[in-house]
């Protein structure tokens, strides 16, 4: 699929999905429909099956638990498709619950809806909670940077494809000492280390591609403030090099202005469309989409933050 028609049928996807009530918020909508672009499927059939899983949220994790909001319709998308039920999630995330007291290994995020929903989309054979938290457990950093929601994703990750949970933090421990080594990559050793550890890339490799990345967004100057250190890194292990940069901001000049720039959305959003015609590493579209729940959910405790901080004035 050309980047011609993956735009078209992007907009597609996204006015279908704006079209009836219930409807994602706009941000939400474009980040849902691009999870939809490459799936099997005509549209319309695509954006019913999302509407389905969206309205069953209710059901299986209440009306207000994680995933809430509009990232309810990003999970729906996504598990829309890789065809995923809401059956096979309901099951993963109650099986997490259960064993969570026993595993040791504190509170799961979002109520083990995000390890839940990883565990389905990486693999489709039913993964063993003991796997699951036998990798967090040996993934678990010290609590000055502990991050449940970084831990929970390539932690279960790492445990539906069958990892062992000593030779990823071996890998981890290598990389470190990799990215550690050199200036411009040593503030992002840890999410380097993650990165290489669920790629299975050379440390190295990544290195030189992260460094050839940072030269070259010095010469764009649309994006050279919305692109940081982090995605840099997250598409060096990719397997991104200059060129990639340069289709993906092409790519985002093509995108609506209208598209909120929170978050470099318009950037992210133009990155997850040109990947879809790539051969990534295995774990790259996952990292990718991981990044963009990471930035819907910062979003949304911004804008709950700023509502309830106006709520509070106006009451005063």
């Amino acid at each position: 699929m050309d980047i011609e028609t993956r735009l078209a049928r992007l907009k597609a996807l996204f006015d279908a999905l704006r079209e009836a009530r219930p409807r994602p918020d706009k941000l939400p909508a474009w980040f849902a429909a691009s999870a939809l672009v490459p799936a099997d499927g005509e549209g319309p059939q695509l954006v019913e099956a999302t509407r389905e899983r969206h309205a069953a949220f209710t059901d299986v994790v209440g009306r207000h638990s994680a995933p809430s909001g509009s990232l309810r319709w990003i999970y729906a998308a996504l598990m829309t498709h890789n065809g995923v039920s809401m059956e096979r999630f309901a099951q993963a995330r109650e099986a997490l619950r259960a064993a969570r007291s026993d595993s040791k290994t504190g509170g799961l995020h979002a109520g083990g809806s995000r390890a839940a929903l990883v565990l389905c989309l990486a693999s489709e054979e039913v993964t063993t909670v003991d796997r699951f938290y036998a990798m967090k457990q040996a993934l678990v950093p010290p609590w000055w940077r502990a991050s449940p929601s970084i831990t929970d994703t390539f932690a279960a990750f790492h445990a539906a494809r069958g990892d062992d949970p000593r030779l990823v933090k071996q890998a981890r421990e290598r990389a470190v000492e990799v990215f550690q080594s050199h200036r411009k990559s040593r503030s992002h050793k840890h999410e380097g280390a993650r990165l290489c550890a669920l790629m299975q890339a050379e440390p190295r490799t990544v290195l030189r591609r992260y460094e050839a990345l940072l030269d070259a967004k010095k010469g764009h100057k649309t994006i050279r403030w919305k692109v940081d250190r982090s995605m840099l890194m997250e598409w060096a292990a990719q397997d991104l090099d200059p060129s990639d940069l340069e289709a993906i901001a092409a790519i985002r000049e093509r995108l609506p202005r209208s598209i909120s720039s929170t978050a470099s959305a318009r950037l992210r959003l133009a990155h997850l469309l040109y990947i879809q015609d790539r051969k990534l590493p295995e774990g790259g579209q996952l990292a990718a989409m991981a990044a963009v729940i990471a930035a819907q959910t910062a979003m949304i405790i911004a804008a709950t933050t700023a509502a309830t901080s106006a709520s509070t004035a106006a009451s005063t």
